[in-house]
């Protein structure tokens, strides 16, 4: 009967204790995941309302490469990073050069180097009308031995 008590106690104990490790795993999760530590690289207009928007992470040691991050979006008046914080990129890669050009709703990107993130599809608002660009990527690899 004693035994018995001490093993449901035990139980519980056990229980809150791993409820508690997940909430407060949670809460670091929540609180260290801010937006990107970026600054604006460069801007450019590629067609009447669509824009390309090039961020660079600051935050890169010495060891490890440097971030890209490619965003499609209209033509922000102000502070580009405000709104950029909130929006998410079509493509991280390692180089900022890619070479980006639009006609009408099609985007063409072309980019030698590492690319660690692709989607072929935008979406925004300008205005009230919405914008679904089409982005087609002719990426070309390098050597990691001969960078």
């Amino acid at each position: 009967m004693q035994i018995s008590t001490a093993i449901k106690w035990g139980h519980r104990l056990l229980t809150v204790a791993l409820l508690a490790a997940v909430i407060l795993f949670c809460i670091v999760q929540y609180m260290t995941s801010g937006p990107y530590h970026d600054r604006l690289y460069s801007q450019k207009s590629l067609t009447e309302n669509i824009w390309l928007y090039v961020t660079k992470y600051q935050d890169a040691g010495a060891t490890d490469s440097d971030i890209y991050r490619y965003y499609l979006y209209h033509r922000i008046d102000g502070d580009p990073m405000e709104v950029l914080g909130d929006s998410t990129p079509f493509m991280t890669a390692d180089r900022g050069d890619a070479s980006v050009s639009g006609v009408g709703s099609r985007i063409t990107v072309r980019l030698t180097g590492k690319i660690y993130s692709f989607s072929n599809s935008a979406f925004f608002y300008d205005g009230k009308t919405a914008v679904m660009p089409t982005i087609d990527l002719d990426a070309r690899g390098v050597n990691a031995w001969r960078e």
